[in-house]
């Protein structure tokens, strides 16, 4: 059985899924975004959680992984409440 990532491993380095992905765009598939894809891969996550943990611009972080290939949704659950799924 494969041991589960946390947040307190290293963060691995996301490869991306687009070989178009430009190498400037490359750099920024480590740290807060593998932090993000592990979390995605333990399932759905709300923006609230997503905050909580100290990622204030996750935003951006669910547009890097889009840009490199992920598959993530969102959809609103009430007010400013939104579930971000990884779709794999």
């Amino acid at each position: 059985m494969a041991r589960q990532l946390s947040f307190l491993d290293p963060t691995p380095a996301i490869p991306p899924r687009d070989p178009k992905i430009a190498p400037r765009d490359k750099a920024r598939l480590s740290g807060q975004n593998g932090e993000l894809l592990v979390r995605l891969r333990r399932g759905p996550v709300t923006n609230v959680e997503l905050q909580a943990i100290g990622m204030l611009k996750y935003t951006s972080r669910i547009s890097d992984l889009r840009k490199a290939g992920y598959r993530v949704t969102a959809e609103r659950v009430s007010g400013g409440v939104f579930v971000y799924r990884l779709e794999e």
